[in-house]
């Protein structure tokens, strides 16, 4: 072989030992990045997991209160009225007038599909009643609203439309509350 056949076997290996080692380090340095995000994201979910844990307890507490403290009756129609009996009862200790109420029956919604929507809370059943209310001053219906929401009541304010009325500060509104409950055969 001659002397620069030999230079020319040299160079040309080494060109390639440098392309086929550069592309081998690159392809271990995405190996590597690809492992340690890996182990970021595992350390992450240890973390959360950890964290979890050490919140059961106060989970385990929230759902003892719940059990305990979950209203319970025999149908939708005795939870409404029941709710509608303290909405009232509510209003009248704070010399609110209740102009008018409904029922609200859950509405069957009709999906894309043409299968009724499920509209399941999972853990509650629910019954809404609307309430309309004209020429309330606004400091007591704010304070009405805060005595219904108490949590040993599990009923919710889920529709609020508020109008105010002249210069005295009143309201006209129209309020939708529901009431969470489970089944039961009786109520507590």
């Amino acid at each position: 072989m001659k002397k620069s056949e030999k230079f020319l076997l040299t160079a040309f290996t080494f060109v390639f030992l440098i392309l086929v080692g550069g592309g081998g380090v690159k392809y271990a340095y995405t190996q590597y990045m690809a492992i340690r995000e890996e182990n970021e994201s595992l350390s992450n979910r240890i973390a959360d997991m950890n964290y979890a844990i050490s919140k059961g307890t106060d989970w385990a507490e929230k759902y003892h209160w719940l059990e305990e403290n979950i209203p319970s009756f025999s149908s939708h129609e005795e939870a409404s009225s029941k709710m509608l009996g303290v909405i009232l009862t509510l209003a009248d200790k704070r010399g609110l007038g209740i102009g008018g109420k409904e029922f609200i029956e859950e509405s069957n919604e009709i999906g894309s599909d043409g299968l009724p929507v499920e509209t399941n809370l999972g853990y509650f059943n629910r019954a809404k009643v609307k309430i309309t209310i004209t020429g309330a001053l606004e400091k007591v219906f704010y304070q009405w609203l805060e005595d219904i929401q108490q949590a040993k009541l599990f009923i919710g304010v889920t529709h609020l439309l508020i109008n105010p009325v002249g210069s005295n500060k009143t309201v006209n509104c129209e309020v939708e509350f529901t009431q969470f409950y489970r089944d039961g055969k009786q109520g507590k």
